[in-house]
């Protein structure tokens, strides 16, 4: 019996000789091209850095690397400086790695597609009034991956500008932002598409998430808290998502501005309070849904400027100074099955007209009967009170809240509610909390 032959490239079993050999040859020209086209798949290999190994900086064993490559880095503090990144490589670390961008400029900048960061912490980006120092900055690349990276004293946290296809996942951002005009942000998107930010903390930047002119954005089980300015916040950013995120004790909680198609969802706005603070501001926004969110504690929980065909369905609004503030420019928008409990106003609204339409929401000012026990007040409710419409007008006016004059005029209301905005009505509100 013929002994049978294998041929190997670099290791590499391909074929036997029960193979013919024409074929063989386009066989071996085929992988050759493939290994030149597509390195990674098949001779990555992995680097080792340390304080006492061959290579022993982060910046030698990017050098040296090839497409494909890992680079693992065993704990110590690396200080490196800028340290650019133009080929497809992944960067791992152990616990206990520090990088340290010597306040240069970023600290890391990524310029190729395909990289990969896991498990470092990272400091030491530049400060400069010209330019937008980050922890990690991705400029022009598809498919970047950071996960697990700890940023702390950098101006910037992540900045991505015209990347798509994205992750930035289970990481953290603690900034140096002292006020709005020095302070940078701890995740900024610009131009930016498809990415996925999940499982994220951000605090004491000037916005928590900052996106413009970004799209088809996941954003998911993050926590933005004690920022200079907002939470989140976004402008000219259509088709996106947020869900389960708390913003909490920021000088705001979150801005949608200039948007349309926005989902927003079972996320919570809690103590973002402050003289004009908001739980979430909608500015000129359309065709969008905020539901099953918790409002609790925020100075105004919903500012509505110029919004139009909102569905605000199934939310929490619980001890508020302002339920949902409601400006005139604001029409043809939904509120239905929300809770409204323990908020100085429920709604309040700066017009006497609305197109907007309120139903089967609790409210515990409500002081109606259920006749028929359908679970649904007999008598419309009126969500808008004398005092509440006139704060809204005139906002100096608040200093008499609860005041006799005040306490007076309540009660001409009850007797004559001529003065109030009718059309503020709830018809068929709900007689117990919405679970």
């Amino acid at each position: 019996m013929k002994k049978q032959s294998l041929f190997k490239i670099d290791g590499y079993v391909l074929f036997s000789n029960k193979i013919p050999k024409q074929l063989k040859s386009i066989f071996v020209i085929i992988i050759l091209f493939f290994i030149q086209l597509f390195p990674s798949s098949i001779v990555g290999k992995n680097i080792t850095v340390c304080k006492t190994c061959q290579v022993s900086s982060l910046k030698q064993a990017i050098q040296i690397a090839s497409e494909g490559d890992t680079i693992q880095i065993k704990k110590g503090i690396y200080q490196e400086g800028f340290i650019p990144i133009a080929k497809s490589i992944s960067i791992i670390g152990e616990p206990g790695v520090i990088i340290d961008g010597l306040k240069e400029k970023h600290v890391f900048g990524i310029y190729h597609n395909f990289v990969k960061i896991q498990n470092l912490k990272i400091i030491g980006s530049g400060i400069s009034d010209l330019a937008e120092y980050a922890g990690v900055y991705a400029e022009k690349v598809n498919h970047c991956y950071f996960e697990n990276l700890e940023l702390e004293d950098n101006v910037y946290g992540f900045y991505l500008s015209e990347s798509s296809e994205c992750i930035i996942k289970n990481s953290s951002s603690i900034g140096n932002a002292e006020n709005e005009v020095l302070g940078g942000n701890g995740i900024h998107l610009w131009s930016s598409h498809n990415n996925q930010i999940i499982g994220n903390h951000l605090k004491k930047h000037r916005d928590g998430i900052y996106l413009e002119f970004s799209e088809r954005l996941k954003i998911d089980n993050n926590e933005s808290k004690e920022n200079i300015r907002y939470g989140m916040h976004f402008m000219f950013s259509s088709e996106n998502q947020f869900t389960n995120n708390i913003f909490k004790n920021n000088s705001a909680g979150v801005a949608v501005m200039y948007s349309r198609r926005i989902l927003m969802e079972k996320n919570k706005f809690i103590e973002n309070w402050g003289e004009s603070s908001n739980g979430i501001l909608l500015k000129d926004i359309t065709e969008s849904v905020l539901s099953e969110n918790l409002f609790k504690g925020n100075t105004i929980a919903v500012f509505a400027d110029g919004i139009t065909k909102i569905e605000f369905l199934k939310n929490n609004f619980i001890d508020n100074g302002w339920g949902i503030k409601i400006l005139g420019n604001t029409d043809h928008n939904n509120i239905q099955d929300n809770n409204f409990i323990q908020n100085v106003f429920d709604i309040s609204t700066n017009t006497k007209s609305t197109t907007n339409v309120f139903l089967n929401n609790y409210w515990d000012h409500y002081e109606g009967y259920d006749l028929n026990l359908d679970q649904y007040g007999d008598v419309p409710h009126k969500t808008i009170h004398f005092f509440g419409y006139w704060i809204a007008v005139y906002p100096f006016l608040m200093i008499l809240y609860e005041s006799p004059v005040v306490l007076f005029l309540q009660g001409i209301e009850k007797a004559f509610p001529i003065v109030t905005p009718i059309e503020f009505e709830d018809k068929q509100p709900r007689m117990k909390v919405r679970i």
